[in-house]
């Protein structure tokens, strides 16, 4: 049998993780072939002149969320068995146009990695909802200390307020199973979840509803035609005045110019930001200028436990895929079938 062949793509966030994977990689033999440098604010695109290069021998291939795996790439790759990306994104993928081919796609959808992003989510519901960045800046005399009246105060409770969770998927499981005890009613928008999948202290709702009803809005989803741009205008306007958005999914969920605009015009409270359009968030965005969003560089749930669990999963995940197991966390288990029939196809069965 051949020497097996790994495709991993650079990308200057991920570069020791990446460079961890290949050494692990190369350790048992398995040949490894890296891809272009990418660049910050920007997304690779491979050169189909260069794809024989990188991936005309590529039994599996590593790509991340800067850098694009698409369709026609897809189609081409002829050794293509598997897809496995580093972390839990795959939006970059195409994973239907995978599993159209035969191919397995498996992500970094570690323990680690969901519920880090569950505790972050909450964490920034709170930043929203008790504002410790402006008490602050009462012990730095940056602004003077509120009279103790309701109306000068400025932290609110989460006991008692209506969370929003727009997705249902293991983050937003994690951050509604944390909630459980915060005597918070908890809403959730998903048309691919299942009422009966759905914990009895969860509420499912349509988005509007879910929209107009909350006090704080947690952006949840992974990225698909469906979901991109999905809050809008119209979807802004629903909210209540005094209402908080959080995102903690992918900047390309929002519109980022219309929430820019409904924060500068106090249409909604405020919002807590973790990932945008363009990362890193250009200094010319309008929302760094504004005084109600709280703004993290896409790393609030980075931990030290998620980093330490992305390699060996990553590793195991590539060398199953290579003997003809599914990876270890499948984003397309519904493929396996066809995959295994791809691997015969190809002698590798």
């Amino acid at each position: 049998m051949p020497q097996s062949t790994v495709f991993i793509a650079q990308d200057f966030m991920l570069v020791d993780i990446l460079d961890d994977i290949a050494a692990r990689l190369e350790a048992r033999g398995i040949r490894v072939i890296r891809g272009p440098e990418s660049k910050a604010g920007m997304k690779v695109q491979f050169a189909r002149e260069r794809w024989q290069e990188w991936f005309g021998e590529a039994d599996v291939a590593m790509f991340s969320s800067r850098s694009i795996c698409s369709r026609e790439l897809l189609e081409w790759a002829p050794r293509l068995v598997g897809v496995v990306n580093p972390t839990i994104a795959v939006e970059t993928v195409d994973v239907a146009a995978a599993t159209e081919r035969g191919i397995i796609v498996g992500h970094g959808a570690t323990p680690e990695n969901f519920n880090s992003m569950a505790e972050a989510t909450i964490m920034l519901m709170l930043m929203c909802l008790y504002n410790p960045m402006a008490t602050s800046d009462v012990l730095h005399g940056r602004r003077p200390r509120p009279r103790p009246t309701p109306q000068a105060m400025w932290a609110q409770m989460m006991m008692g307020r209506t969370v929003g969770l727009v997705g249902f998927g293991r983050i937003a499981r994690g951050v509604a199973e944390r909630l459980r005890g915060w005597n918070a009613r908890i809403l959730t928008a998903d048309p691919y979840v299942k009422p009966e999948s759905v914990p009895s202290y969860v509420e499912l709702a349509p988005l509007d509803t879910v929209l107009g009803q909350s006090d704080v809005v947690a952006i949840l989803v992974t990225i698909t035609p469906e979901t991109r741009a999905m809050i809008g205008e119209r979807e802004l306007a629903l909210m209540k005045p005094s209402a908080f958005l959080v995102n903690t999914a992918r900047g390309e969920a929002v519109d980022e110019a219309a929430l820019a605009r409904a924060l500068a015009q106090r249409r909604i409270a405020g919002a807590a930001l973790d990932s945008f359009h363009v990362e890193p968030l250009p200094l010319e965005s309008p929302l760094r200028q504004l005084d109600n969003v709280f703004l993290t560089p896409h790393m609030v749930g980075h931990t030290k436990e998620v980093f330490f669990s992305f390699p060996p999963a990553a590793e195991e995940s590539i060398c199953r895929v290579l003997a003809g197991e599914p990876p270890l966390y499948c984003k397309n288990p519904e493929v396996i079938p066809r995959w295994r029939g791809r691997l015969a196809g190809l002698g590798r069965a």
